[in-house]
């Protein structure tokens, strides 16, 4: 392989963190946005669902960069370790984009962490408000029923007394 060979791949490798670095972004922002929605009072369950599926198809087109990206490296991994001094300067530029990319994974990660604990709370929320109704639906069906003296203890000692 030729020196020109490898800083190709090495542009290419470059140029697929750029995308990768693109798409983080939008990740972020869709990271923030399902945030804003589980700050809501209510929940809007489907466009909480939109944000999923489009960051799922997001991290599908990452998993495939980075699938592009350790396939090319593995390439030019030897020839890059023969003569490292030759490809510093790109070398340098990968690891700064790394970096920037590590940081932007860390925040999703929190992000996705803080999401995680608010919908769980939602979740605990919604589940409170149906026992709560069910709770106070008995208890307004038994008031009824005693009120209106259709308890089901009399029914069965005034059929027992005929």
């Amino acid at each position: 392989m030729m020196d020109m060979d490898i800083f190709s791949y090495l542009e290419l490798m470059k140029d697929s963190l750029i995308k990768k670095d693109r798409i983080l972004e939008s990740v972020i922002e869709l990271t923030r946005m399902q945030e804003e929605l589980l700050d809501e009072d209510g929940f809007n369950e489907d466009g909480f669902d939109s944000l999923i599926a489009k960051k799922s198809e997001l991290i599908d087109e990452i998993e495939k960069l980075d699938e592009g990206f350790d396939l090319i490296y593995k390439r030019v991994a030897d020839k890059i370790k023969e003569n490292p001094n030759a490809y510093r300067q790109i070398i340098e530029k990968l690891q700064e984009l790394i970096r920037i990319l590590v940081d932007k994974g860390v925040e999703v990660e929190t992000t996705e962490r803080r999401n995680q604990v608010k919908f769980d709370l939602k979740v605990a929320k919604s589940r409170d408000k149906i026992r709560t109704y069910k709770l106070n639906s008995n208890a307004v069906t038994k008031y009824y029923s005693n009120m209106s003296g259709n308890t089901g203890e009399n029914n069965y000692f005034l059929d027992q007394k005929k």
